[in-house]
């Protein structure tokens, strides 16, 4: 089932349901985007300091950021 609600909204939801995902998590429950569209909107969301990106071997791991 595909549905329509904005990227970000379906980003945040996933981090809330799991408060750290691989990026490739967030592309096989998405599968009607694009990798280029979910990693542009995660990068946005990490240069607007509402998640964090973590590079380990051959995996990026997301996490909502720490509320200051």
């Amino acid at each position: 089932m595909t549905t329509n609600r904005p990227i970000t909204d379906r980003i945040m939801a996933m981090l809330k349901d799991s408060p750290e995902c691989d990026f490739d998590l967030f592309v096989t429950q998405c599968p009607e985007l694009t990798w280029n569209d979910l990693f542009q909107e995660v990068g946005r969301l990490s240069r607007a300091g509402q998640v964090t990106i973590t590079r380990g071997v051959g995996v990026f791991t997301v996490k909502l950021a720490s509320v200051k």
